[in-house]
């Protein structure tokens, strides 16, 4: 009896060494990954339009309908095709943004500005140039860091004297990283 009770001290102490000898394992949350989102327009507004329900700022809300570089009323379009113009557009997810697209139809050449509109509608200056775009359709395409701060709208600035033509826009993209 008295050797299965050193048997058993013995294996114990085995047992207790080798459990000593174990790292500790530390479980730790990983960060998630950001979630970009890409986001079509819900709402829209403009300083004019040529036409309502053609050519209607609201047409340059959701994805882009027009394929060809035509004079197409599913695209909006200004009043006049020769001054300063703007269009402002409104998004379903507040995002920390870090691009905007901006799909031409018609007249690429004349965004003077992009602004982004943050939570408490407040404007700021993205972009500002000359738009050298001459592919028609085509993306006009403005990217930069990631926001300090969430971004719920844009708003394109237009200098139609550039071209002496109206330009037309399609749909805008906002990319950004959701909170």
């Amino acid at each position: 009896m008295h050797r299965i009770w050193r048997f058993i001290g013995w294996m114990c102490l085995l047992f207790a060494l080798v459990g000593c000898g174990r790292e500790s394992v530390s479980l730790t949350a990983t960060p998630e990954a950001p979630v970009v989102l890409s986001q079509w327009a819900i709402e829209a507004e403009a300083s004019s339009s040529y036409a309502s329900p053609d050519w209607a700022p609201a047409r340059a809300t959701g994805e882009p309908d027009v394929q060809t570089c035509t004079d197409d009323p599913r695209a909006w379009a200004s009043a006049r095709g020769n001054g300063l113009e703007w269009l402002q557009l409104l998004y379903a997810e507040p995002v920390y943004a870090t691009e905007v697209r901006i799909f031409q139809t018609l007249g690429p050449g004349t965004i003077a500005r992009v602004h982004l509109i943050d939570t408490g509608g407040g404007q700021k200056l993205v972009w500002e140039g000359t738009d050298t775009s001459t592919i028609c359709p085509g993306v006009f395409t403005v990217s930069f860091p990631r926001t300090e701060y969430l971004v719920t709208g844009v708003r394109i600035e237009l200098d139609e004297s550039r071209t002496g033509f109206w330009n037309q826009i399609d749909a805008v993209s906002l990319i950004g990283i959701l909170p």
